[in-house]
């Protein structure tokens, strides 16, 4: 699953515009401090088709991206690497599950998307 993870952070990294992911949510919390800005995170579950369509085409998407970028760091985990964010405030059965989260405090700035969602319900989150 590690070729997948780093194919699909190599396939977003070919585009112009693409969301700068990062895999480590305590350096992307210092990193959102630093800039000023929010925690977008993606927690995916190895073998989840949807995990995979979500991540390859939705945010893919040039207007995502944009968005994404203007206002987040965002951090892109797998559900089974719970060393790599902190599950205890973020545990989820549904999946892909996306959270949006206070740099300040880890709390939630908002009702985080799970499963199958949409560009449209996407962007209205953002």
């Amino acid at each position: 699953m590690k070729i997948f993870f780093v194919l699909l952070l190599s396939v977003s990294a070919l585009l112009s515009d693409n969301i700068r992911w990062q895999n480590d949510f305590d350096k992307a919390l210092f990193k959102a401090k630093k800039e000023k800005k929010e925690i977008m995170l993606l927690v995916l579950k190895k073998e989840c088709a949807v995990c995979k369509n979500i991540f390859v085409t939705l945010f893919n998407d040039k207007t995502v991206q944009k968005e994404v970028n203007k206002k987040y760091i965002a951090v892109v985990v797998f559900f089974e690497n719970e060393n790599s964010y902190p599950i205890e405030l973020f545990y989820t059965q549904s999946f892909p599950s996306l959270f949006f989260i206070s740099s300040k405090d880890e709390s939630f700035l908002q009702k985080p998307l799970f499963g199958n969602f949409t560009k449209e319900e996407l962007l209205k989150n953002l």
